[in-house]
């Protein structure tokens, strides 16, 4: 006489039915709704490339008063300053003798003076937040 108790072959056709029956049955949550749109960024207000390399002049100044940094710091703020000073003064002889010898190219000039003035608004801000960090307090110890 056979045994009464299912084989284990049919016990596992059994499971893998049951879980396709599961499987068949789940619908997918319907797509969340779109939000409503970001707002684009404000135009940014450039000055011109002389005042806005000013400014990050100005914020590198205020950066190496923070009575939080250490000598090393202060240093490099030094160097900072006069690579940008030698920068600056080396940009306007360059577009100064471009304009005197009549280029036409007078469009191309004002945009890299302006992409210059972008990135020196940019430094400013950077340079503005490092200024709020340090006078949080001391930069945090680390090991290495």
């Amino acid at each position: 006489m056979r045994t009464t108790l299912p084989s284990a072959r049919r016990h596992k056709f059994r499971g893998f039915g049951a879980l396709l029956v599961v499987a068949a049955c789940h619908h997918a949550d319907p797509p969340v709704e779109p939000g409503t749109p970001l707002p684009a960024e404000p135009d940014l207000q450039l000055g011109s490339m002389d005042d806005e390399c000013k400014g990050l002049d100005t914020a590198l100044a205020s950066y190496g008063e923070c009575p939080n940094l250490d000598d090393q710091d202060r240093a490099w703020i030094k160097s900072d300053r006069e690579y940008a000073e030698q920068s600056m003064a080396a940009g306007k002889k360059g577009f100064a003798e471009l304009r005197a010898n009549g280029s036409k190219h007078a469009d191309e000039i004002a945009a890299a003076e302006r992409q210059i003035a972008l990135a020196c608004h940019k430094a400013a801000s950077s340079v503005h937040f490092a200024t709020v960090r340090c006078q949080a307090g001391p930069k945090p110890k680390t090991d290495y």
